[in-house]
């Protein structure tokens, strides 16, 4: 799901300090499971409110639906604080488009706003 990343616009790709220095204690922190939560659920998100607009790409779809596969039919914690932000961001977005914002920024602007709850509901998650 890493590969989300790039598409969602959730990564800036460049190397993380954890990698250069080899700090495992840091590199623990990088690579949590609440952070991966975060970042799969805001990179699913983004999918999900952009393909609203319009269809997405062949890798977007791919992304989308892996995320899906994975957390969808087992109703994961992952999916469940998707499913909570989802539907929290979609009456933001339509209204902001519906006052002639641009989608893209709507979405951007969403995801912003989303990041902090998603963060938290993925660290209490995680336990």
């Amino acid at each position: 799901m890493g590969a989300m990343l790039l598409v969602a616009g959730c990564s800036n790709g460049q190397s993380s300090d954890a990698a250069k220095t080899e700090d495992p204690s840091t590199a623990a922190v990088e690579d949590s499971p609440a952070q991966d939560c975060t970042r799969d659920v805001l990179a699913a998100l983004a999918l999900k409110w952009r393909e609203d607009k319009a269809p997405l790409d062949q890798n977007g779809k791919k992304l989308l639906q892996a995320f899906m596969e994975a957390n969808a039919v087992k109703s994961t914690p992952q999916y469940q604080i998707y499913i909570k932000h989802f539907t929290a961001g979609i009456t933001p977005i339509a209204l902001a488009v519906a006052q002639g914002r641009d989608h893209e920024e709507a979405i951007t602007e969403q995801l912003g706003a989303e990041s902090e709850g998603v963060a938290a509901d993925c660290a209490a998650a995680a336990g």
